[in-house]
């Protein structure tokens, strides 16, 4: 028997960049968030369908009584094989997955019945745009025939994949980093970014690789950049509905990934009072919403990457790596203390290659 403690289904983000739609049957749950820059119209998961479908009972009325609630009443006959079976159809509208959680009741007046949920297992995935039918059977729990009339109300609970929801925000950040890139968010924006990157405290001022992030603990200059360039409010999101906004991190880095240096941009910086000129240089984000304060130096990292370089006699930045699901091992930012950051020399795509070898096949 499945029986569970009751957790509201729900979805809150603000900040975001685009307007994202998730449409559903007609029938579908519709919420709308407001946020600073954009509206965001979002589906969920439904109950559809209700149907009696098995059993040896005296009468039944269990029906959709919420979005995923059913409730009703059960009349069973005086004999201890009585029941009866309901299948309940769900439909995921979003464009993420779904997993069952836990059964929860509601409301029970009958402790001589119980029930039972076959179909499905806690974990279980409903993908995105999918149905998914799941049985409840009501049956006597005891021997105790005496009393056969059951009210009651069921919830069904199921869970965001934060990691899906994670890839939207990583979507979103890129869309945003594209933007940032080509003077739209302001026109001025690229010179914020890269005089922020010029002005990198630490060891990597003078460098041909630099890197600014908005990670814990770090330069409060390096993090107001990032804020000022993706807005305050994207820096942290409640992505799996729990009343708890995680902290989104993004790393910016410039170095010429695809070997070429008539492609990309160039930047110079001074080392010992020499001046040096780096050619070709790509830009690539990193983004991850996985909270750094729960990992410990060396453990792995989600972190979705993307790159952008400029063609010869172009001023326009265009995508070279297109948004990659990877993961890079957690150090610190500025390379001691505490793993507050990732390292993204480490960082490896799910099919196992480099940022490097993903521009240098797509240049």
């Amino acid at each position: 028997m499945m029986i569970g403690v009751f957790t509201a289904l729900s979805l809150s983000v603000s900040g975001v960049f685009a307007i994202w739609h998730y449409w559903g049957p007609s029938e579908s749950g519709k919420g709308l968030l407001s946020s600073s820059i954009a509206e965001f119209e979002y589906g969920t998961v439904y109950i559809t369908k209700v149907l009696s479908t098995d059993g040896d009972y005296s009468s039944v009325s269990i029906k959709k009584v919420g979005t995923l609630n059913i409730g009703g009443e059960v009349t069973l006959n005086s004999q201890k094989g009585s029941s009866v079976t309901y299948a309940v159809t769900f439909y995921n509208s979003t464009d993420v997955s779904y997993y069952y959680n836990e059964t929860q009741v509601v409301s029970w007046d009958n402790d001589k019945i119980g029930y039972t949920v076959s179909g499905i297992s806690q974990k279980d995935e409903i993908p995105a745009k999918t149905y998914r039918t799941i049985n409840v059977t009501f049956a006597y729990a005891t021997n105790d025939v005496s009393e056969a009339v059951l009210s009651s109300n069921l919830h069904f609970n199921f869970v965001v994949d934060k990691e899906s929801i994670g890839g939207i925000v990583a979507q979103t950040a890129v869309d945003r980093f594209r933007d940032i890139l080509n003077n739209k968010v302001a026109p001025d924006s690229y010179d914020t970014l890269e005089n922020a990157m010029s002005d990198r405290s630490g060891w990597n001022k003078a460098s041909a690789v630099t890197y600014i992030g908005n990670v814990s603990g770090s330069n409060s200059t390096d993090s107001k950049v990032i804020e000022t360039l993706f807005g305050e409010e994207f820096m942290s999101m409640d992505l799996d509905g729990d009343g708890k906004a995680e902290p989104i991190t993004i790393m910016i880095k410039r170095e010429n990934l695809d070997g070429n240096n008539s492609t990309g941009a160039d930047y110079t910086y001074t080392s010992w009072g020499r001046e040096y000129v780096v050619s070709g240089v790509e830009m690539t984000i990193y983004i991850t919403s996985q909270n750094l304060d729960n990992v410990s130096s060396g453990q792995s990292v989600t972190v979705y990457a993307a790159s952008f370089t400029k063609l010869p006699n172009s001023q326009e930045w265009v995508q070279l790596v297109p948004l990659t699901k990877g993961e890079a091992d957690a150090n610190n930012y500025d390379g001691y203390g505490s793993a507050n950051s990732f390292n993204t020399d480490t960082w490896i795509s799910v099919d196992g290659k480099t940022i490097e070898e993903h521009a240098t096949s797509n240049s």
